[in-house]
């Protein structure tokens, strides 16, 4: 379910179905439904599988970690820090980046060097941790 998570570009709503699908399978796995009404917690304590979401994340910080103390000629780095500069951009929003979700916890674009001071698993504790969002109440 995780394969090639390191690269993916994650938006909130694929975080949702990701964990939305663990559960499902969470529920198969134990044999439950819908109807029985059995909580995400009940369900994690039988199984005893990781949160996809959280391992997701911790996957992204481990390579974002190896990215940014990689030599300067590897492809992996290269290709981080390229950015097209003939090409008319399309309308609208743009699509999200693989390093937006790292700029935006650590609200800095100066990352690399960030990684580079860091220690591994510190990086991975800071980036790794559920993201706070606040939303709206439904009315």
């Amino acid at each position: 379910m995780l394969y090639g998570a390191e690269c993916w570009a994650v938006t909130q709503h694929a975080e949702e179905i990701l964990a939305t699908t663990q559960r499902r399978m969470e529920r198969l796995m134990v044999g439950a439904t819908l109807l029985d009404r059995k909580s995400n917690e009940w369900l994690r304590g039988v199984t005893k599988v990781k949160d996809v979401v959280e391992e997701a994340r911790k996957r992204k910080a481990r390579w974002a970690w190896n990215v940014a103390r990689m030599d300067n000629d590897r492809w992996a780095k290269i290709i981080t820090e390229w950015c097209p500069r003939y090409k008319k951009r399309p309308l609208g929003r743009p699509r999200t980046r693989w390093r937006d979700s790292i700029t935006k916890k650590l609200k800095t674009q100066r990352w690399l060097a960030k990684a580079r001071r860091e220690s591994k698993q510190y990086w991975i504790d800071t980036l790794g941790a559920p993201y706070v969002t606040y939303r709206k109440a439904n009315k």
